[in-house]
């Protein structure tokens, strides 16, 4: 797997999860009986979330040992 997949898949799984907050945020009706369904999935996709961004974090400073490697 190259690094750049590996960048991209962090960032379409971040994009992803960002798109499901949004859609569980808009989801959230006081009089909705599923609110606790809503909140959970809020703070799962805050997980996964950070899990994304640490990917491409992670990513990004194996990118920065290989150019200083080849450098």
């Amino acid at each position: 797997m190259s690094i750049n997949s590996i960048l991209n898949t962090g960032a379409q799984s971040l994009q992803a999860s960002i798109n499901r907050t949004a859609i569980a945020g808009s989801r959230m009706n006081v009089e909705d009986s599923n609110f606790a369904g809503a909140v959970v999935g809020m703070a799962q996709n805050a997980i996964e979330s950070k899990a994304s961004a640490n990917v491409i974090k992670v990513a990004d400073q194996v990118l920065g040992t290989l150019i200083d490697i080849r450098a």
